[in-house]
């Protein structure tokens, strides 16, 4: 299987909601996760009956495989590619500690470290280097900024306000994800809706101009010796099949692989919401689900699952993709 990353430069803020915070507008994440893009590409290509059911199959079978969104930053030409920090438990070295002064700082670099929520690939390929670095060493930059903005409800009698949390990246700055194919057709595929999706927008709020993209290159294939370090470095970590893998995409085990998932360290994030359906000015909620978050680790990788998503009101099938897809991690 063939690896390629996808730069995304959005051409307006984008409004990733957050279900596992309650739902609320105001409430928005940095990035968007494999199952959301996946159940937007589908949403896309609705009217093509053929195409779609062709795409979630090429899914479920694992002859196209994707990522979730991740940041990146471009300095000096150079693409910076950032993927989630491990979700392990790392014990730090045993410092002999003379004042209270020696203490609050160790506890404050700690703390600091605690809230990284992304590192760069080349970091990740070299974790047990970096968690023994200087704290200095260790931070995220800033891919933009956090918005809110105030809108009016005119449905009802009574006009009422209500926020919008939106995010306005940088004009280096961007998302990229990373998708797999076993065949040129499967590349040909995606390369097509993905096109077609940047000009429909994706996340909430499209409706409001929200989301839009386009690829700020060419597709990068991932090679062992990359044009950028960062895509070196992420050709080693997907194709490292040895020791612990860490999950970078919203993976759901099927119930084989449960006890797989308890051995590793992972998160659990929610999933809600409402889906539009063609044809309708109106959408419609949703059973919620849940998946396993970005940046877990497992002693081997999941395979996952395509789910249906159910509900009373739903006119038709919603799918959302909990295929996995896994790196290795060397943290020992």
């Amino acid at each position: 299987m063939n690896y390629y990353l996808y730069p995304l430069r959005f051409l307006t803020p984008v409004h990733f909601g957050d279900t596992s915070e309650g739902g609320s507008l105001e409430t928005i994440s940095l990035t968007l996760g494999s199952d959301a893009l996946f159940g937007a590409c589908c949403h896309e290509i609705s009217h093509d009956t053929g195409l779609l059911q062709s795409f979630i199959d090429s899914v479920k079978e694992q002859h196209i495989v994707l990522s979730s969104l991740f940041p990146y930053c471009i300095d000096n030409g150079e693409y910076q590619l950032y993927v989630p920090s491990p979700i392990m438990q790392i014990d730090s070295k045993e410092l002999p500690i003379t004042t209270f002064e020696e203490t609050k700082r160790i506890a404050t670099e700690q703390k600091k470290i605690k809230k990284i929520d992304y590192i760069r690939a080349l970091q990740l390929q070299n974790f047990s280097q970096y968690i023994e670095a200087d704290t200095s060493q260790k931070y995220m930059p800033s891919f933009g900024a956090k918005q809110t903005s105030a809108q009016v409800n005119m449905r009802g009698e009574k006009s009422l306000p209500y926020y919008v949390g939106n995010y306005q990246f940088m004009s280096h700055t961007g998302l990229y994800l990373i998708a797999g194919f076993n065949s040129a057709t499967c590349r040909e595929l995606f390369k097509g809706i993905l096109e077609v999706l940047g000009l429909s927008g994706i996340g909430g709020k499209r409706s409001g101009g929200y989301g839009k993209f386009e690829l700020a290159d060419a597709p990068i294939e991932l090679e062992a010796k990359g044009m950028y370090t960062d895509i070196s470095a992420l050709y080693e970590l997907i194709h490292n099949k040895q020791g612990n893998m860490m999950c970078i995409s919203a993976c759901v085990p099927t119930s084989d692989e449960v006890a797989i998932l308890k051995q590793g360290s992972y998160k659990l994030q929610k999933r809600g919401g409402f889906v539009g359906t063609a044809g309708s000015m109106t959408q419609v909620k949703r059973n919620s689900y849940y998946v396993v978050k970005e940046g877990s680790v497992c002693p081997k990788a999941l395979v996952g699952q395509m789910l249906t998503i159910t509900g009373s009101s739903l006119p038709h099938p919603v799918y959302r993709n909990g295929m996995g897809l896994w790196i290795g991690v060397d943290y020992e």
